[in-house]
């Protein structure tokens, strides 16, 4: 515990890892603000703008000469014989209020995957941060000298650092939640109980992907001894790795993408359209989509995080550290 304690301080005082929460606080805080600005309620300004612009259309000599013609063959262009139809096609004030009503549920799909996407990015980037001072540094000699024994200091900063980026995600999305709930409530807008369930679930699934994005961050880190050749690393497998995976000649191969589990894990289960589906020659219908459940997701991220866990404790117990 003494360990972990030290290592939280140490998360806590690193000027780098304070920047990109900050960072990310500031992210959310615009998606919450213009979540609302888009939705806002539509005000007797924006109403008579409307207005304005409606008259303004109706008054274009376009759009007069069309309103003519649709009075002399109206078959033509509202399928009614009645000239008196062609009242139809004029502008109306509706026609530039397109604003949507703001939601939980719209949100879910949109701002709110949106914001556990990038959470989870910059969680690596925290992971791999924290590793990364302390070989930068040498520090790491250092406090091998006041606790030889290696796995108790790995395990401490793992622990230390999927820790604080949990919590510190919770606060965000939890904020991020709240806000927009609060703002749906003032509008006189109910949220359904279905709906805030949703919310939650997609909340807990999103703050542990963050936990796990740090902890494989920090890891590979360690394993490198490297920020710089981490996110390098990380980089060249979104590019590269993805387009070889999807080079492979197997049926659907792109239930090995990383992305791909990413969003089954998040969505809980998400459908995909593959087209290394193969189709019979002679079928008149062929269904190139498939579900990748939540369960398949886990198990791919979570391989992937034991295997490079793995690695890493292990080269670090059996490595000299200069």
């Amino acid at each position: 515990m003494r360990l972990l304690g030290v290592e939280l301080t140490r998360f806590r005082s690193r000027r780098a890892i304070v920047l990109v929460l900050l960072a990310a606080t500031v992210i959310m805080g615009v998606m919450v603000g213009t979540a609302v600005w888009e939705t806002r309620p539509v005000s007797a300004q924006d109403r008579a703008r409307a207005v304005a612009q409606a008259q303004q259309e109706a008054a274009s000599p376009g759009f007069q000469r069309e309103l003519k013609r649709c009075e002399r063959r109206p078959e033509e262009y509202i399928g009614s014989e009645d000239p008196a139809a062609c009242a139809e096609m004029m502008p109306r004030a509706d026609w530039y209020l397109s604003r949507s009503t703001l939601s939980l549920a719209s949100q879910l799909e949109d701002r709110g995957l949106g914001l556990l996407m990038i959470l989870t990015a910059l969680a690596v980037v925290i992971g791999a941060t924290f590793a990364g001072a302390d070989w930068a540094t040498g520090s790491i000699s250092n406090q091998l000298l006041f606790e030889p024994r290696r796995w108790r200091v790995w395990a401490a900063k793992a622990a230390a650092v999927t820790l604080g980026v949990m919590v510190a995600c919770a606060v965000i999305v939890s904020v991020f939640w709240l806000v927009l709930y609060l703002v749906v409530e003032s509008r006189g807008l109910s949220t359904g109980a279905t709906v805030q369930e949703q919310v939650r679930w997609l909340s807990a699934r999103g703050v542990l992907l963050a936990g796990v994005g740090a902890l494989g961050g920090y890891a590979l880190t360690m394993l490198l001894r490297s920020t710089v050749a981490t996110l390098a690393v990380l980089f060249a497998y979104a590019i590269g790795g993805e387009a070889l995976t999807a080079a492979l000649p197997i049926d659907r191969v792109s239930q090995w993408g990383l992305g791909n589990n990413v969003f089954a894990w998040l969505r809980d289960g998400t459908e995909i359209y593959d087209e290394s589906i193969v189709c019979p020659p002679n079928g008149n219908m062929c269904n190139q989509t498939y579900v990748l459940d939540l369960a398949q997701g886990a198990t791919y991220l979570g391989v992937l995080l034991l295997v490079t866990l793995a690695l890493s404790l292990v080269l670090f117990r059996r490595r000299d550290v200069a």
